[in-house]
């Protein structure tokens, strides 16, 4: 009986453990810091890791510290049993000023390597981090800038194109009734009021006609002279209006004239103020 449950004791135990080493062993990891076995790095391994470390310390010594981090981190991926990278990753991001970084490689080597003998140098670097990090004033949001709305141009209208085509209509009509003006007939002399019937065998109506194409060769040119000369000050004012309305940018400094009281010894009344 004892021996039976001895081995379920046993078998509860390795069911409890395994599962735990599992989670430990797929605990996540910076991708520049992978969990290996020191045994595990071959001779290739190191000395490809060696090189990559040669790399980032040139471009350490030059102050390229972003290219120095890339290959400083390339080299304890393929090597990660020099922990003392770690050491050097964290100065690397020191000094590039990126502190938040600086403490997390700071804090994994100290995980990893629980006996160095400057933990605590290392941890008080890590303090001494954090507090420069908390005393670091919050970023400064620029605002947006500020885009002036583009400048009111005034630019040509088109009332006084409407005015010219209204005088351009009107000289065509002038002309109409120039060109059209009918011959005064032979028996209605220019001094008299009244045609003479002509032939005597002429009928009323031919007489009536007589009488108005009479009066449209007096009327009709005069009309015909008013309307051209009404059209042509149309155009000529139309195109006046064009050329001599305000166009370009508009100018803000002027401002309406304004009347304020003025009280003076004497004197009282307003005056007229204003900038122009």
């Amino acid at each position: 009986m004892r021996s039976r449950q001895l081995v379920i004791g046993l078998g509860l135990l390795f069911a409890v453990a395994i599962p735990a080493r599992a989670q430990a062993q797929t605990a996540p990891s910076p991708a520049y810091a992978p969990a290996c076995a020191a045994a595990s790095v071959s001779s290739a391994k190191s000395e490809e890791a060696h090189a990559f470390y040669n790399a980032g310390r040139a471009l350490y010594d030059e102050g390229n510290y972003d290219g120095a981090i890339t290959q400083f981190r390339e080299a304890y991926r393929r090597d990660c049993s020099k922990h003392d990278l770690l050491v050097i990753i964290s100065r690397s991001y020191e000094l590039k000023g990126d502190r938040a970084e600086a403490v997390k490689a700071l804090e994994l080597f100290l995980d990893r390597v629980k006996d160095s003998p400057d933990a605590a140098t290392h941890r008080t670097k890590i303090e001494n981090l954090k507090k420069q990090i908390a005393a670091q004033p919050p970023p400064v949001v620029q605002p947006p800038p500020v885009v002036a709305p583009p400048p009111e141009v005034r630019e040509h209208t088109v009332p006084p194109w409407i005015v010219v085509g209204l005088g351009g209509a009107a000289i065509a009509v002038g002309v109409v009734l120039l060109v059209t003006t009918p011959a005064r007939p032979g028996n209605c002399p220019a001094g008299a009021n009244k045609c003479i019937r002509q032939p005597a065998s002429e009928s009323e109506a031919q007489l009536a006609d007589d009488q108005s194409r009479a009066e449209a060769s007096v009327n009709q040119p005069i009309a015909g002279g008013v309307v051209l000369a009404g059209g042509g000050a149309l155009v000529l004012g139309g195109l006046l209006w064009h050329f001599l309305e305000p166009t370009g940018p508009v100018s803000r400094a002027a401002t309406k004239p304004e009347l304020t009281p003025s009280v003076a010894p004497g004197y009282a009344g307003v005056s007229l103020g204003g900038t122009f």
